[in-house]
């Protein structure tokens, strides 16, 4: 099989609820396993940041429908190519809604801003492999204390790291 790995992020076009973003995630979880996809997705103030695997026609059909959303804008192509083994899969789609717990500063970003259009495409991939390993422990009870509360699923007022200018 022909897997590949697609990372990008994009920005909402608009307001989304945390009940929106529940059905968006059950929905994608259905479809992905479907199609043979695995990934791991974050969202933070506006933003959100992805990694799909699977076999290249599936991610490619699904990124050209993310491109044509009407939720997101701005998609920007991190990082795209061939893999021999799937680094995600664990999880039809991951989901890590980021909050004040230390995450961007333990995988080398600033922690007090969360930009992945900006990041480079090892610097994302590597922030999203923590937040897997992180949800991965938690759901085992093995996670640090308090993380057992994470989970695959978003957390009802979780607080998201808002962008800061400057």
């Amino acid at each position: 099989m022909n897997l590949v790995q697609l990372v990008y992020a994009s920005r909402m076009s608009g307001p989304l609820s945390m009940s929106e973003l529940v059905q968006m995630l059950d929905v994608a979880r259905s479809r992905n396993a479907q199609a043979g996809l695995t990934g791991m997705l974050t969202f933070g103030a506006e933003e959100f940041l992805q990694v799909l695997e699977g076999p290249a026609d599936a991610v490619n059909a699904l990124y050209s429908k993310l491109m044509t959303d009407p939720r997101h804008k701005d998609l920007v192509l991190l990082g795209y190519g061939p893999i021999a083994v799937r680094q995600f899969a664990d999880w039809s789609m991951g989901f890590y809604s980021l909050g004040d717990d230390g995450l961007l500063a333990e995988a080398g970003l600033p922690a007090d801003r969360f930009d992945p259009a900006s990041m480079k495409f090892e610097q994302a991939l590597r922030l999203l492999r923590a937040m897997s390993d992180r949800l991965g422990r938690a759901e085992s009870g093995a996670g640090p204390a308090g993380t057992r509360a994470m989970s695959s699923r978003p957390r009802e007022g979780a607080a998201p790291i808002r962008q800061v200018s400057g």
